[in-house]
């Protein structure tokens, strides 16, 4: 008879019947997501230790019916990762959320094999010094792109609210001045960014053969 079929083998049935229950659950939540062939971050954290990944929100002013912007920011481990004016910003904690007089959210997003220097080195290329612009290019698109390198996952659009005020800034533009009390500049040097194309940027990077975890 079979290995498995004897007495005292029911624990190895059950785990290897979890074990192929986890990698079918992983790779079913990371189709779709990527569009390639490569095995997703965070299947690659099943059996090893990986780094943690946190989605920081909190929301700024108290918004409107269909509307509510947010600032966020992910935390890998214990350090955060955030986007402003500066560029990438390292800091310990929800540093970049302290003086919002809201109260910031912490949401667990998942275990990656990629650290977060990893993940700064990458993306800094895109998101550099000086080129924040309040409703195309915010703290948002960069943890929009930053989930996607670290999980292979994409920011809900409910934190989205600001970019929601950019798509109507050349139609609108009073509304957004009204909303934003006159404060919005749009900034040339994101001119050309697009979230689209960034994450396309990202899949091509992880795709390459010379990609490493690290």
């Amino acid at each position: 008879s079979s290995p498995l079929s004897r007495p005292g083998c029911g624990a190895a049935r059950l785990g290897e019947a979890m074990g192929a229950a986890i990698a079918m659950a992983t790779e079913t939540v990371c189709a779709g997501e990527t569009e390639s062939n490569r095995r997703c971050a965070a299947l690659q954290t099943l059996y090893t230790a990986g780094h943690k990944v946190e989605l920081v929100a909190t929301k700024l002013g108290p918004g409107f019916p269909g509307f509510q912007a947010y600032h966020t920011s992910v935390k890998v481990d214990d350090l955060e990762y955030s986007f402003s004016g500066d560029g990438i910003v390292v800091g310990k904690g929800v540093a970049s959320h302290m003086r919002l007089p809201d109260k910031p959210e912490v949401a667990y997003m998942g275990l990656t094999s990629l650290s977060g220097d990893a993940m700064k080195k990458h993306l800094t290329g895109f998101f550099k010094r000086g080129s924040y612009d309040l409703l195309r290019k915010n703290c948002n698109s960069f943890s929009d792109c930053a989930l996607y390198f670290l999980l292979d996952m994409r920011l809900d659009p409910t934190y989205k609210g600001l970019e929601q005020l950019g798509h109507m800034a050349d139609r609108q533009a009073g509304i957004v001045q009204a909303i934003t009390e006159g404060n919005y500049r749009p900034n040339p040097s994101a001119d050309t960014f697009s979230v689209a194309v960034t994450i396309s940027a990202i899949n091509k990077l992880k795709d390459s053969p010379s990609f490493g975890f690290s």
